[in-house]
């Protein structure tokens, strides 16, 4: 198996204040996989809450996957292209479109607490908080 993160879960598992917010079944699915990654996306999304205040500005979030033992994924056009495969969510967050069509497309198991994501009911989607 391969897991996915959302954002939120790439935050909830690297940052030690925030870990327990992980449910069970999520840390046994990231202890069970292979390989997790997280996307270059999340990246792009993080930068962008950092510069405009949302977050605390880190240095460098590629040395933190690396030291986490994490894979990063880069965005690739056939990701884009699985995009249009989730219609419903033409007016949701596009970095959460992107995060889904790319494990869609990479057939992951993607670690989510987006309600929206969740309630698409698709069985790679699994609740981050459970």
């Amino acid at each position: 198996m391969r897991v996915l993160l959302d954002t939120n879960a790439f935050i909830w598992l690297t940052d030690d204040r925030k870990r327990t917010t992980l449910g069970k079944a999520a840390k046994r699915a990231i202890a069970d996989s292979a390989f997790v990654y997280v996307s270059s996306i999340s990246l792009v999304e993080l930068r962008m809450k950092m510069m405009i205040g949302k977050m605390k500005m880190v240095p460098n979030l590629t040395e933190i996957i690396s030291e986490s033992g994490l894979v990063l994924l880069d965005f690739k056009a056939d990701h884009a292209e699985t995009v249009p495969d989730f219609p419903s969510l033409v007016r949701h967050d596009p970095f959460d479109r992107m995060l889904l069509a790319q494990a869609s497309a990479e057939r992951m198991t993607f670690l989510t607490a987006d309600t929206i994501l969740l309630g698409l009911n698709l069985p790679f989607v699994v609740d981050a908080r459970e």
